[in-house]
């Protein structure tokens, strides 16, 4: 269920939202596709490539979650569940593609 949740989310991002999940095995939050990518911009977290949502992947350490904090408007968090931030600008998906493409080969695929 929460797989699907994500894939609405990331193919509906409006060019300003990121959204974080709460992995409870690790302690760790990760973002997938748009949201992965506004991370990134926003923080240095450990990038990947999902082979079971075909997306990439930020792992986010608490610090990059600060980082994110910081930078962007808080619109809902759930504890040890989810955060939605906004932008405070829009990114687009201008450079998405080939920062999806990186993620894919630092990956090995």
């Amino acid at each position: 269920m929460l797989t699907k949740r994500i894939v609405q989310q990331e193919l509906t991002n409006d060019g300003q939202s990121v959204f974080l999940h709460y992995d409870a095995m690790t302690g760790l939050y990760m973002a997938f596709g748009y949201s992965a990518y506004y991370a990134d911009m926003a923080a240095s977290p450990i990038l990947a490539y999902s082979d079971e949502m075909q997306m990439p992947v930020a792992i986010l350490r608490r610090k990059d979650v600060l980082d994110i904090r910081q930078s962007m408007t808080l619109v809902n968090h759930i504890p040890r569940e989810s955060y939605h931030f906004h932008t405070k600008q829009p990114i687009g998906d201008a450079g998405y593609e080939r920062w999806a493409n990186r993620c894919k080969m630092e990956e090995g695929y």
